[in-house]
């Protein structure tokens, strides 16, 4: 179960399409950000975090959603569901909902 930055760092629990979906999300942005003059952007840590299974730090889901948002503007049809998934794991670690 995915927990709530709030918390402090945060493992995503993410479907093994919805990992592939973000890492491809990453990898456009990453290289974005290389050819607008990055020696190594964040990404590429980010990238290393999803292999890992690692915790993410608020800022750093902050990327990974934005990297989402961008790379399903077009995603092949393919990416669209699991990446939106994504998306809502990355939304709810980032901002969880408030319980009643």
């Amino acid at each position: 179960m995915t927990t709530s930055a709030h918390e402090g760092s945060t493992t995503l629990d993410l479907s093994r399409e919805g990992s592939w979906v973000a890492h491809a999300a990453l990898v456009r942005s990453g290289r974005e950000a290389t050819e607008a003059g990055e020696a190594r952007p964040v990404e590429c840590r980010l990238l290393e975090k999803i292999e890992d299974d690692e915790p993410f730090e608020p800022a750093e889901l902050s990327t990974l959603r934005d990297a989402l948002v961008s790379y399903l503007g077009d995603a092949p049809i393919r990416d669209r569901a699991p990446g939106r998934e994504a998306l809502r794991t990355v939304s709810t670690a980032l901002d969880p909902p408030s319980r009643v």
